[in-house]
């Protein structure tokens, strides 16, 4: 054991003290994913999130009720430049419906700016509180950095639950990590569940030179042991002859 002389007495160092979290004997546990929040953070920090192993990083050895996953829809005729990204959305929510993670949606509200999301958050808390009342989960789980979930938050902690908030450092409200049982920053495992949305390409290598064949081998060495500046032997032969007759012609 370290420690330190303070007037002529020996002290001992203080060990550093770690968290303790208290957990629920068969603990359940419910995950509430703000899909617009999610949505914001994947963008900008230009990733794929895989959805079924946010889950189970989330969960970690406990029992799950259910993932639910929200966002905004569509609704009536759209213009033909925003039907080509709606069908791509549509393949999504029904990967995600195979992962065995609950979609609830709500209409997206047309605005001369385009469509937004409103009345996500109300359905989250409606969810949240409405499960909490039935005794469904010990723990709620909500991915989010939206600090308007505050109050439902409390509230679900008086009937005696508790809150875990998980969400991207960009994303995320302070108020909100405050007050919540346990705070989970994503950015520490985005290596487990994401995926760069434009990866680096790998530079191709060059193909490996073709390999001799025994025979053209035979013959190159064949070759340079009879050829000398690239030229055969009976090639010089035949110089020395011409360059005699050249010199007789000249005499």
């Amino acid at each position: 054991m370290f420690g330190f002389i303070k007037n002529g007495k020996r002290e001992k160092k203080e060990a550093p003290k770690t968290k303790v979290v208290y957990r629920y004997p068969n603990e359940k546990v419910a995950i509430f994913i703000d899909g617009g929040n999610m949505f914001h953070a994947s963008n900008y920090l230009q990733i794929k999130i895989n959805y079924k192993k946010l889950v189970e990083i989330l969960r970690k050895d406990r029992w799950l009720l259910r993932a639910y996953f929200y966002t905004g829809i569509p609704s009536g005729d759209l213009p033909k430049e925003y039907k080509e990204q709606w069908k791509k959305q549509q393949g999504f929510l029904n990967e995600l419906q195979n992962m065995g993670i609950k979609v609830k949606t709500m209409p997206l509200k047309k605005t001369p700016e385009g469509y937004i999301e409103k009345g996500i958050d109300i359905l989250i808390a409606t969810d949240m509180i409405s499960l909490a009342f039935k005794n469904a989960y010990d723990t709620a789980i909500l991915v989010s950095g939206d600090s308007d979930f505050i109050p439902v938050i409390e509230k679900i902690q008086e009937l005696g639950k508790r809150v875990e908030n998980a969400s991207f450092k960009r994303e995320s409200s302070y108020n909100l990590r405050k007050i919540c049982d346990d705070f989970i920053l994503l950015d520490n495992f985005k290596d487990k569940f994401t995926t760069p949305l434009n990866p680096p390409k790998e530079e191709e290598e060059p193909p490996a030179p073709e390999e001799k064949s025994f025979i053209d081998k035979l013959k190159e060495l064949f070759g340079n042991l009879f050829h000398t500046n690239g030229k055969s032997t009976q090639e010089e032969k035949i110089e020395k002859k011409e360059k005699k007759e050249k010199a007789g012609a000249k005499k």
